[in-house]
């Protein structure tokens, strides 16, 4: 039996088995990633303070004590519930001798992109709890230009430029506050997307394709071979 595949099929299983291979494998490492992060996220549910001292981690909730600055917020834009778009609220949260930028959660947008949602805070200072969250790339997209209206709508939260809009040195991190507290809206962040088991399934399709290409190399070049061999 002479096995005679042909050189583009050979060439095209060689570039594309060991990337269908990485990719699973690739996958398989995401879900072992989310694994992790969902067992910190179960043992993070235990309030700790926030201060001057605290080393934060990430998507652990804190507790602090801050007033927000109700003049300057900010519309994060394109910020979809339920089907609706709307905008994520921010808001300076003053802790004293150092800041965060918080999420206040989604508000509701108009069809009129000039009217702008009206915005109500607590006032003074009092007790919140927050999640600490990562600003993570898929937040971060480009350079927003700023105007001098409040609120301001912004395309990407990019806390360096804010701060300097606001006057202010840069953020001690950003914060989700829970959902219950005054002034918080629908929280629309939440830390993982995919779950590990769906990281899973698309390791197994990749490896699954890798192995039907593997059998329909071998196939073709079987087959390939048969025809090529000399009759009797």
């Amino acid at each position: 039996m002479t096995f005679k595949p042909g050189v583009a099929l050979t060439v095209f299983v060689a570039v594309f088995l060991p990337l269908f291979v990485a990719l699973g494998f690739w996958q398989l490492n995401r879900a072992e990633q989310k694994t992790q992060l969902e067992a910190q996220l179960q043992a993070r549910t235990v309030i700790e303070p926030l201060t001057n001292s605290t080393d934060p981690v990430d998507y652990q909730l804190y507790r602090l004590t801050a007033e927000l600055d109700s003049d300057t917020p900010w519309l994060l834009d394109n910020r979809t519930w339920e089907g609706q778009v709307g905008y994520e609220v921010w808001v300076p949260l003053d802790a004293g001798d150092r800041w965060y930028l918080a999420s206040l959660g989604w508000v509701s947008g108009s069809a009129d992109r000039r009217q702008l949602p009206e915005l109500a805070f607590p006032t003074g200072s009092r007790v919140w709890v927050g999640q600490w969250r990562p600003l993570s790339d898929s937040i971060v997209l480009a350079d927003t230009p700023l105007t001098d209206q409040w609120p301001q709508v912004i395309q990407a939260i990019a806390p360096q430029a804010m701060a300097e809009k606001m006057q202010r040195e840069a953020p001690a991190g950003l914060l989700q506050l829970t959902a219950g507290q005054p002034g918080v809206g629908q929280v629309i962040w939440t830390p993982s997307v995919m779950s590990a088991q769906m990281h899973t399934g698309y390791a197994l399709q990749w490896f699954a394709m890798a192995v039907a290409l593997a059998a329909m190399y071998g196939f073709a070049g079987v087959h390939f071979g048969r025809r090529r061999e000399p009759r009797p």
